[in-house]
């Protein structure tokens, strides 16, 4: 039986922080999403408890339909058993209604179809599932439409 070797949460995030921020020109972030998501450790002060904790950025909706005129932004949480726990992703603005977006704008991440969060994803996994399903009629539709009325989380 093989054995996995378990990445410390901060060998993990400091490694997605280096691909988050295009260290070396290497990103997870492919395909149909490169250069439509941006993300980064969010601003902090020396007195942070957790300054691999708090991340932030935004997702460009899907080119050639109404979302891809707006930009969404959302912050991510890492639990402090990360990678084995996936991060928390909560969108900011504008809304969207995705089945796997709730009111407060929490990605409940096993209501995106064909997605399971396992310790050797990304955090650029979630995101580039979570664009993925912009495409989804419905959200595409009611997104563009709250969005131009103002509606925020």
């Amino acid at each position: 039986m093989e054995q996995k070797i378990k990445i410390p949460r901060s060998f993990k995030l400091l490694e997605e922080y280096d691909y988050a921020v295009g260290k070396e020109n290497k990103t997870k972030i492919s395909g149909q999403h490169k250069g439509l998501i941006n993300y980064g450790l969010m601003d902090y002060t020396r007195e942070s408890k957790d300054p691999l904790g708090s991340w932030r950025g935004i997702i460009i909706g899907i080119q050639g339909k109404q979302s891809g005129e707006l930009l969404y932004n959302f912050e991510i949480s890492i639990p402090k058993n990360y990678p084995d726990a996936a991060p928390i992703v909560r969108f900011k603005g504008p809304k969207m209604d995705m089945p796997a977006i709730d009111s407060r704008g929490y990605v409940n991440l096993s209501r995106l179809p064909g997605f399971t969060w396992t310790a050797d994803k990304w955090i650029a996994d979630v995101l580039m599932e979570i664009r993925k399903n912009m495409n989804n009629p419905i959200c595409l539709r009611t997104s563009t439409q709250r969005a131009r009325e103002g509606n925020y989380f």
